[in-house]
């Protein structure tokens, strides 16, 4: 993709982000909670870790890492009025309205990035992993996850006017992540889970 394309991309994403922010600042159904606190807890955070959530949306990932006691946590989304829910809700976060491909957070000063249920939205895949590794500390985490799996991501792409690709395979990750140094070290494709996780070497 071109960077122009990519730049219409992003511009479209915040646009219609932006009018779903209530769509998304919804309870979460039990089940998917419980899937939710297995993609934070695939990380082993430690207390005073510093952790960046990726598309961070209305923030459902924020209390679920607050909850390991970190020192720090960033929140990167490309609708503002995603990031000021957030920030409302949760003010001690530290937002940022950027996509992740341009986030210029300090090199190496980051221990577990999350992406949940936005990985297909990227429209820059190879710039937005290329910055999570260069932002990721020696043996950080990348953990790209989804909820509610493959086929969900796949039938948004048939419905959705949003930019959507399907996620990746493990092969497809271990070819894009190995270059940049990240070492795929568990991969679950299930029914109602997908979760990448990646560690820095």
């Amino acid at each position: 993709m071109l960077p122009e394309e990519a730049k219409a991309v992003a511009e479209h994403q915040r646009r219609r982000f932006n009018e779903l922010v209530d769509v998304f600042d919804r309870p979460q159904p039990p089940e998917v909670m419980a899937r939710l606190w297995e993609i934070v807890a695939s990380v082993e955070l430690s207390p005073g870790a510093v952790v960046l959530d990726v598309g961070t949306g209305a923030g459902v990932l924020i209390p679920l890492i607050q909850f390991y006691q970190p020192s720090t946590v960033w929140a990167c989304d490309v609708a503002e009025k995603m990031l000021q829910r957030v920030h409302d809700k949760y003010p001690a976060v530290r937002t940022c309205h950027t996509d992740i491909a341009s986030l210029a957070l300090a090199s190496t000063s980051v221990d577990a990035i999350f992406m949940n249920g936005m990985y297909g939205n990227i429209a820059d895949k190879s710039a937005a992993c290329g910055n999570a590794a260069r932002m990721l500390r020696s043996g950080g985490r990348l953990v790209v996850s989804h909820p509610e799996g493959r086929a969900f991501v796949d039938q948004l792409r048939a419905t959705s006017d949003l930019f959507i690709e399907s996620l990746p395979t493990k092969k497809e990750f271990e070819a894009l992540l190995k270059p940049l140094g990240l070492e795929v070290i568990a991969y679950r494709d299930e029914p109602k889970l997908y979760l990448m996780v990646a560690r820095k070497i």
